[in-house]
């Protein structure tokens, strides 16, 4: 029996200790575990929020970024899917990572169980481009 196939994805998590990669890579695994919370836990106290410079529009039933000011890292246009929508909506106002997970969850099902990693991931990613900026 074959199993399902589900879209490989790519989770980042950032360093956010003063480890080095080749210090992280020689911590046993407990050691990294203890540090990957350690992480977890400046992460989620950081208060995120959208970048004043990126309007969002609905075009024809798309929800569409755009960036207006120079401090963006791409040239071009973001489409969004309803969920990152959502999550768009929601670092309107600035908040922490738990506060828009715990907002996602009640309107959300996570039965793959990815929601938390997934939304870590978001907001890495907008960090990334400049669309989203700690508070």
């Amino acid at each position: 029996m074959k199993r399902l196939y589900k879209t490989p994805k790519l989770y980042h998590f950032p360093n956010r200790g003063k480890l080095s990669s080749k210090q992280l890579s020689l911590l046993s695994d407990k050691e990294l575990t203890q540090y990957i919370e350690q992480s977890k836990g400046i992460e989620y106290t950081k208060v995120y929020k959208a970048n004043p410079n990126i309007v969002m529009r609905e075009v024809d039933g798309d929800c569409l970024l755009i960036p207006t000011g120079n401090d963006i890292a791409i040239n071009g246009l973001i489409t969004l899917n309803p969920i990152a929508q959502f999550l768009w909506q929601q670092f309107q106002t600035p908040s922490t990572i738990p506060e828009v997970l715990a907002k996602a969850r009640e309107k959300y099902d996570d039965e793959e169980g990815c929601m938390e990693q997934e939304i870590r991931c978001f907001v890495n990613d907008y960090i990334g481009i400049n669309f989203i900026m700690e508070e």
